[in-house]
């Protein structure tokens, strides 16, 4: 037994006659009256009473063109369904992100493909980049961004990206009237760092460590968004990511630092679990706001 024996018993009994039911479905009346027979030898019982001519659905046929109507209306509702995730029209994406592009970047990122997608669901959970990588490892989510680098075997890792971070100053700051800072230019000033726990707040020690300056850590947080308010007010420069710097282009001053200090995020999935599609869509949509992101960002300040 197979869905067209079925569709072509439906279409007979819907039509009356098997003329009729050929004309529903389209094809030859000796197609539909094979796959009748088909189906009633499968089923070891007589769907039809033929006698005088006459097509007739037996008792034994009624019972079966009732479950026969269910299965009919399940298999179009799986096809609508397939046709409906081909276009992204339904689904659930479950995200786990860092806090730098998770409170800044991934908003409008799911607000503009909420708009194209309106059937879609989305969950982000905001956590640390060692917590996304535990979440990713447990198959808790279906994708995460965080900070590289990563080296689990059951954790696929692509690039995301690598970009430099950027000074980030008050309005009105002297060293605002600079195209590109240096090192040395923050050496002495009060500087607004990421917390210890922060695997960023090391990256930037060793930095200006390496080039010898010296620094007065005026401030820490735990999250850069926090940073880029506290720079804001004039608490002190800091250094931030472009996705930092982007949601806050009309609050502070960004200037690129030369030589630079790259700021790397994965994209991490379950190493044995494909993404659904509507995850590859959602993150192919994300690279090109990132790339959008960017482009805005080098463009304000001229880089």
């Amino acid at each position: 037994m197979n869905i067209r024996q079925l569709e072509a018993f439906r279409a007979t009994v819907m039509a009356g006659t098997v003329n009729g039911a050929a004309e529903m479905l389209g094809t030859s009346q000796s197609t539909v009256s094979r796959l009748i027979g088909h189906l009633e030898r499968s089923l070891a019982l007589p769907l039809f009473d033929r006698a005088n001519g006459r097509l007739a659905v037996t008792p034994e046929g009624q019972l079966i063109f009732e479950q026969a109507e269910h299965a009919y209306r399940s298999y179009e509702r799986i096809r609508e369904l397939a046709g409906d995730v081909r276009q992204n029209r339904v689904g659930h994406i479950a995200i786990a992100c860092m806090p730098a592009l998770g409170l800044s970047f991934l908003p409008g990122v799911i607000k503009a493909f909420c708009e194209k997608y309106p059937g879609v669901t989305i969950s982000l959970e905001i956590q640390s980049s060692t917590r996304v990588e535990d979440w990713i490892a447990a198959q808790q989510t279906d994708f995460g961004l965080a900070e590289l680098p990563f080296s689990r075997a059951d954790v696929a890792v692509d690039e995301f990206c690598r970009v430099p971070y950027y000074a980030i100053l008050p309005p009105g700051h002297a060293l605002a009237a600079k195209h590109e800072l240096q090192p040395r230019d923050v050496d002495g000033l009060p500087f607004i760092s990421m917390t210890s726990v922060c695997q960023v707040r090391h990256h930037v020690d060793q930095f200006f460590d390496a080039h010898g300056v010296r620094r007065v850590t005026s401030l820490e947080t735990s999250y850069l968004q926090a940073v880029s308010e506290f720079v804001h007010l004039g608490m002190g420069v800091a250094l931030a990511d472009p996705f930092t710097v982007h949601a806050n282009l009309d609050r502070v001053v960004a200037r690129p630092m030369r030589p630079s200090l790259d700021f790397g995020v994965g994209l991490l999935y379950p190493r044995h679990r494909p993404l659904p599609k509507v995850c590859r869509t959602f993150i192919a949509f994300m690279r090109e706001y990132r790339d959008r992101c960017f482009a805005d960002v080098a463009a304000r300040c001229g880089v």
